[in-house]
């Protein structure tokens, strides 16, 4: 069913149009949101920056969505947005603050799970419509989103700047020429035929939940394989606030639509001569999605990486079969480092820390699929091994645990698949069937009678395989699995099947782990060679080993860009706002809500210990309380403990590239046996850069309101290439509260302060964690560490204020305290004050500062600060553990955190919205215009009277290279000419000279204007070259040859639109040019000047293009003419002698100046000349262009004053050059002036 996308110009609205019924969207920008609250506000991004800044609260973008009968519509409103047809709606999305909507344009039929009644499309073409503005309509894109001309070809930032045409772009930003759709990565992911979709029946169930009969029904989507959960999500809430009729007519519309990512596809076959059909169906989970490295492991709610449901469907005239398996990574916390060659395995929580997430795993597939069969193929070698010791110490207390709700409902194999299959081949996989047979047999599949409709047996288990990507070896054995279930359903129905189907399963696999593996590493699936003929082939082996090469260049360069493109798709980037439904009862609801917060939002406050140490590299088996629980503290058993360790290890070349877990994994044993004396705590997570570590416990009660932990490190040493020195930092959400954890080791060096501060900074504004979440998007950040930061004092003096106890005089001369004063480093982060010696630097082993040959100077090198107004510092303090050159610190915090019951939230916002929608009825009429509706305003881009909101000012592009502006047409693009718009670049340099008309129709205007308003033309400031006596003197000369200056460069033009109001103004100057140039065109140029105007003509000039060079040699007893039409004094005629300019392009007339005697002061006497009126047609000699007059008030206004005091009514015995220091004076003039 295909549908149509129209667009009315005002307002701005977008049309889904089917045969009967119709979807509108608009964008709504109401009062609340275009009076944005801004505010000023301290920065939350220790950035380096300082100071407070003004924030602009920018609020969610907001459509206005109306499904009505099509007979309802005015189509004489509308026009259509695109010829391609639209087969489904996947939602809305908002991007770089404009709203788009999402259709499938291209889909191709790849799926008949059941013959006549179920079809499934895989899309190949989606476009996004701007929703927001016009800036996109009628682009055409290329595959890549680039946009393209009319022959196809690509458009530069010059000939498609949508920033200008748009209003200033996606972003607002005027000045940044956006050349690529916002939407174009999101065009790209969804068109590479790995999505699917059908509107016919839910794709996204299985055909055990769904029954053999089709059904849509949108409310039973899984959004664990939605893919647009995130886009539709709004509509779907529209949905379901419409009447029960209008609900039915929206969903048998078709407009809304759910796709799943993974494989589908049908292929035809026969069982006993009557025909079938094959399919195999796998949908991938959207909720952990991500590339290889970027997604492992599991997440807080129990999400696991690569989660897929495979689902085998064999369909006859008699009988419906299926058959469904799970994949997914091994659901504990872990990760893997992406390196060039090697990628180790981490495990990032402790077996405590991380049982509630994998219970959090299992109990939703218990509760859907029944007992679930783990098959485990991970092999024995390093990290794999870990992994599935881990894995099977989870299974064991869950399964085995009377108490726990997976008490025997999961059984366990492990299955070695490459010790396995090292010797016989990968034939000797089918030796798994073995340890697998009873249970299968157990689980049994779904059976469906075609002829009665009546459901014979259901599959009341499940088998869930992994690896450790779970991609070739898993794919293999799932495929053998599937294979025997197929077997046990003929041998019940004593069907033989032909090796025609068997060929056919094994492709269908073979073609389903490829597209997975496409999906997840970049690559096809490895051992598909075996997969589709049952044996290997050396041209197999070398295909794997292509396979592989490519998988490592994806995984290291390519798989970050796709990862932020999932992201965004799916609504998880840090600050991502989603489109929000304009809903006047919603917003009351919403306003209501937060009235009522304390019916579902409670707070309370935490104690937390945080800690650091620099080890000096020492391993230390003593008891650490008296600095993990001393007496000041002033808390007992904090409920969250952070630890930072720097030189944990020492700092070698060797270690500096390879660092040993060994010493880290020490530590945590001696930190979590002396908190095990206090309190039941777990290890929720641990990283390690080099030296500097950061290990993260909670007391086992709390561990359930910490989520979301994740990881990132920021190394700074040898410019970020070592580990050395940087950070490693920790993020999580403490029930509705984000915490931050930051340790560091900042460069060394009593005077390398400015190394400090750009580690701190690099280290600030490194930290990325997933998502995109930064510093800034937490409300508590903790940092703490050696920041090396050094005591400004001479030794003697600081080792004699300890001694005194005068603290305060050290701490006024504090590296750390003055950087943070200066707002250098930590803006807005606080530091109790210190009460405890410096501590560094000590002899190891003693309470005595440095007594060797260096002799360093104590200093508190070890600091710990906070942000956030929810934390509350309670002390400060260092312990007394002498086996390091250091001492260890501490800070204890109460911090509040709130906690939101999501539950109770819900019931109330409902209540809410039902009590408001009986009190106000429908929403308003979205199709109802008021006539009294004003247009936008109008911008210098845009005019309210241009159709679709098109900008009023257009890119001219030359028909081919080497063409440029023909010089000779006229400005006014729409006066009649007979001259070409574009002429060859040859042919432009041989018009050069000409003088265009529109310059002409310049010269003649600002004439006409000196004119009425009785003012002579100003001349053009020039700058001379260098003005010496002796310079002066040089220039001496009355030869006809003297030096003329060198032709102006050409005017650019600007073409403009007709609808384009408010032309480009140049400032022009214009200088007296009544003589007329002797060339070639001086006739004819200067009659058609002429024949406009009885004025002597002006040239009208740029003041920037006119360069120094320019100027006319002057020799100190040349006399200056000045022509000052009709209000010049009358005087007797000075003697002049015109001469010819050589330079032909030389647009201005000149002249060669004769000796005129000096007066008694040494200055040149200029003669009283007669200048006619204005109003006379008389043609009179060549005069050169005036020197720029200089007015006392100017040189008041610009602080300076310059030696020469000249104006148009100046007396002619006024000084022009006195003496060398006159000539000094006036260069230095002009330099001010240029």
């Amino acid at each position: 069913m295909a549908m149509r996308v129209s667009f009315c110009e005002q307002p701005r609205t977008l049309l889904l149009a089917s045969e009967d019924y119709t979807l509108s969207f608009q964008c709504v920008v109401d009062s609340s949101d275009e009076k944005r609250e801004i505010h000023i506000e301290k920065s939350t991004v220790p950035d380096g920056s300082t100071g407070y800044h003004e924030s602009q609260a920018t609020p969610p973008p907001r459509v206005l969505v109306d499904f009505a009968d099509a007979s309802t519509i005015d189509y004489e409103k509308y026009r259509a947005l695109s010829s391609l047809p639209c087969f489904g709606c996947l939602g809305l999305i908002s991007v770089e603050n404009d709203v788009f909507l999402a259709v499938i344009t291209g889909a191709s039929k790849v799926a008949e799970p059941i013959t006549g009644s179920e079809t499934v499309f895989r899309i190949h073409g989606v476009e996004f419509y701007c929703v927001s503005r016009s800036t996109w309509d009628f682009v055409v894109l290329d595959p890549a989103g680039n946009p393209l001309d009319m022959t196809g070809a690509s458009l530069s930032a010059d000939q498609f700047d949508l920033a200008t045409a748009g209003g200033g772009g996606a972003a607002g930003n005027p000045s940044v020429g956006m050349l690529e759709h916002p939407c174009s990565q999101l065009r790209k992911l969804l068109s590479d035929g790995s999505f699917y979709y059908s509107n016919d029946f839910d794709l996204t169930n299985r055909l055990q939940s769904r029954s053999a009969e089709p059904t849509f029904d949108i409310d039973g989507f899984d959004e664990t394989f939605m893919w647009n959960s995130f886009m539709i999500s709004e509509l779907v809430t529209y949905r379901s606030h419409l009447q029960e009729e209008e609900k039915s007519a929206l969903d048998a519309s078709r407009f809304l639509t759910s796709v799943i990512r993974g494989f589908a596809e049908t292929v035809p076959t026969r069982l006993d001569r009557r025909p079938a059909t094959l399919t195999v169906i796998s949908r991938q989970g959207c909720r952990r999605a991500g590339t290889r490295y970027n997604a492992r492991g599991v997440d807080d709610e129990g999400n696991v990486a690569n989660f897929v449901e495979t689902e085998t469907i064999l369909y006859t005239e008699n009988f419906c079969f299926s058959y469904t398996q799970i994949r997914g990574s091994v659901p504990i916390f872990w990760e893997q480092d992406i390196q060039l060659l090697t990628a180790k395995v981490n495990i990032t929580r402790a077996f405590d820390a991380t049982q509630p997430a994998f219970l959090a795993h299992f109990k939703p597939l218990v509760e859907k699929y029944g007992p679930v069969h783990i098959v485990n193929l991970l092999s024995t070698k390093p990290g794999e091994h870990e992994l599935t010791q881990r894995y099977h110490q989870h299974i064991r207390q869950a399964a085995e645990n009377p108490e726990s709700s997976l008490y025997r409902r999961l059984n366990e194999t492990k299955f070695d698949f490459h010790v396995e299959t090292a010797k016989s081949g990968y034939t000797a996989a089918n030796r798994i069937l073995r340890f697998l047979q009873e249970d299968a047999e157990e689980f049994g599949f779904f059976l469906f009678d075609t002829n009665t409709r009546a459901m014979q047996l259901e599959q009341s288990g499940v088998f869930r395989t992994n690896c450790l990507d779970c991609l070739d070896r898993t794919n293999l054995i799932q495929q053998i699995i599937s294979k025997y279930a197929l077997e046990v359903l003929f041998e019940q129905k004593e069907i033989r099947p032909g090796p025609d189907l068997w060929g056919r399963h094994s492709v269908l696999w073979a073609d389903n782990g490829d597209q997975l593996s496409k999906i997840y590493a970049g690559t096809g699936a490895l051992k598909t060679s075996f997969t589709r003929s049952g044996k290997m082939s050396i041209a197999g082996a070398i295909a794997d080993a292509t396979k592989s090469v490519s998988r490592l260049y994806i995984n290291n360069f390519v798989d970050k860009g796709k990862q932020n493109t999932m992201d965004m798709l799916l609504g998880r980037l840090e600050g991502q706002q989603q489109v929000i439904l304009y809903d006047p009862i919603n917003d009351y609801v919403t306003a209501e809500l937060n009235k009522l917060r304390d019916e579902f939002t409670s707070s309370k406050e935490i104690s937390v210990f945080v800690g650091t140490f620099n080890l000096n590299g020492y391993l230390y088996e003593g008891d650490l309380s008296g600095w993990l629980f001393p007496e000041q503290s002033g808390i007992d058993d904090p409920d969250l403990v952070i630890v930072g360790f720097q030189e944990i290890v020492e700092l070698t070349p060797g270690q500096i590239l390879s660092a040993d877990p060994a010493k880290r994994v020490f530590w945590e044993s001696q930190v979590s046996r002396c908190l095990e004396t206090r309190g039941d705590y777990v290890l929720l997570r641990s990283g390690q850069l080099v030296g500097t570590a950061l290990l993260m416990y909670v007391k086992k009660s709390e561990v359930r309101y910490v989520r979301n932990i994740n990881g990132a490190m920021k190394k700074t040493g040898l410019g970020g290439m070592a580990g050395n020195k940087g950070g490693v930092a920790f993020s999580c959400d403490y029930a509705a509260t984000k915490l931050c954890f930051i340790t560091s080791h900042l460069a060394a060096g009593s005077t390398n302060v400015e190394d400090r501060n750009n580690d701190y900074r690099t280290i600030a504004r490194g930290i990325r964690f997933p998502h995109g979440r930064t510093l800034r998007d937490h409300d508590t950040v903790f940092w703490l560490g050696d920041f090396n930061y050094r005591v400004d004092m001479p030794n003697g003096e600081v080792r004699k204020f300890i001694r005194e106890g005068n603290l305060e005089a050290l701490y006024q001369n504090d590296q750390l305290n003055r950087q943070m004063q200066d707002g250098q480093v930590f803006p807005f982060f606080e530091e109790a004050p210190i009460t405890f010696n410096p501590t560094y630097k000590y002899d190891n082993g003693t309470d005595i500062y440095d007594t060797s040959d260096k002799a360093r100077t104590p200093a508190w090198t070890d600091r710990i600060l906070v942000r956030g107004a929810n934390a509350r510092q309670i002390g400060y303090g260092c312990g007394q553990l002498m086996f390091s050159d250091h001492r260890p610190v501490y800070a204890t915090f109460r911090v509040t955190v709130h906690t939101v019951d999501a539950p109770v939230k819900e019931e109330l916002s409902k209540q809410l919205y039902a009590r408001r929608r009986g009190y106000v009825g429908q929403l308003v009429d979205f199709n109802n215009d008021d006539p009294n509706r004003l247009p936008p305003p109008s911008t210098d881009k845009q005019k309210w009277w241009n159709d679709g909101g098109q900008s009023s000012k257009i890119a001219v592009v030359a028909p081919r290279s080497g063409m440029v502006l023909n010089p000779q047409r006229p400005a006014n693009p729409f006066s009649f000419t007979d001259q070409p718009d574009f002429i060859a670049q040859s042919d432009s340099r041989r018009t050069g000279d000409i003088k265009s008309t529109s310059q002409e129709l310049a010269a003649s205007a600002a004439a006409t204007s000196l004119l009425n308003h009785g003012l002579h033309a100003p001349p053009i400031p020039r700058k001379p070259q260098t003005l010496s006596s002796h310079s002066l003197h040089s220039l001496a000369s009355n030869s006809p040859n003297s030096e003329l200056p060198p032709p102006l460069p050409p005017r650019h033009s600007v073409v403009a639109s007709r609808h384009d109001s408010e032309p480009v103004e140049t400032p022009l100057q214009t200088f007296s040019g009544a003589s007329r140039q002797s060339t070639q065109y001086e006739d004819q140029s200067f009659s058609r000047a002429s024949s406009r105007s009885s004025v002597i003509s002006t040239t009208p000039m740029r003041r920037a293009e006119f360069p120094s060079a320019s100027l006319s040699k002057i020799h100190p007893s040349t006399s200056r003419s000045s022509n000052y039409g009709s209000h010049t004094p009358t005087s007797s005629s000075v003697s002049m002698s015109a001469s010819s300019s050589n330079d032909s392009r030389l647009a201005m007339p000149t002249a060669k100046f004769t000796d005129t005697p000096r007066n008694t002061f040494g200055a040149v006497q200029h003669a009283p000349m007669t200048s006619p009126s204005f109003n006379s047609a008389t043609t009179y000699p060549d005069m050169p262009p005036k020197l720029p007059p200089r007015h006392k008030a100017q040189d008041a206004v610009y602080g300076r004053v310059s030696p020469v005091s000249t104006s148009a009514r100046s007396s002619p015995s006024q000084s022009v050059l006195d003496d060398e220091d006159d000539a000094a004076k006036l260069n230095q003039s002009w330099k001010s002036l240029v």
